[in-house]
């Protein structure tokens, strides 16, 4: 299996947000559904590696995901992006960290170049969401998490973006309302209950 989940428990402040949880992740493109709040986002950033989690485990090909982080880019809201910068220097930093080619192809894909130098505080939310694909696409990453992905963009850009799906070669975990976009889409859906 791909991502293996067991028994996760994963609370926010005292709120629990997951118990228990158990969940496998085999297919190459997969969807996780539910209501706001029911922890979608919260399992995606737990699979990054970017929020603890109280008990259970997670797996990323039989190795515990912490092993993998490399493998694994994710684009989401829950990642706070400091608002001083410009939009090229985050590009630019995470090109040099992953010693990655510039993604040109990418900038103009999103029609970004001319938010290159905008200071990421003064992004429009769409710009955001775009800016965040960016930063996880051009990492080519093994396994790659997707958070309402589609949401905020304009025509043009989600097209961009479902063609960059359709053209990626590792597998991929998003989370979204929209349910029937994903299906379509290829996606197999994995509902997530609430606690």
């Amino acid at each position: 299996m791909p991502v293996n989940i067991s028994n996760l428990s994963l609370y926010r402040g005292d709120k629990a947000v997951l118990q228990n949880y158990q969940q496998q992740f085999s297919q190459s493109r997969s969807c996780i559904t539910g209501a706001n709040g029911s922890g979608k986002s919260s399992l995606l950033c737990a699979i990054a590696g970017i929020l603890p989690y109280q008990s259970g485990s997670i797996h990323w090909h039989d190795s515990l995901i912490s092993r993998a982080r490399a493998d694994i880019a994710i684009a989401s809201d829950a990642i706070l992006l400091p608002e001083f910068a410009s939009a090229g220097d985050l590009i630019l930093l995470t090109q040099k960290l992953w010693q990655l080619k510039w993604p040109q192809r990418l900038i103009d894909g999103f029609a970004f170049a001319p938010q290159l130098d905008t200071q990421c505080g003064s992004l429009s939310t769409g710009n955001l969401k775009k800016l965040q694909l960016i930063l996880a696409f051009m990492r080519q990453p093994a396994l790659l998490l997707l958070d309402e992905a589609n949401i905020a963009l304009d025509t043009a850009a989600q097209q961009t973006l479902w063609q960059l799906i359709a053209g990626f070669d590792g597998y991929i975990i998003a989370a979204s309302n929209e349910a029937n976009l994903y299906a379509a889409k290829g996606f197999a859906l994995v509902a997530l209950h609430e606690v």
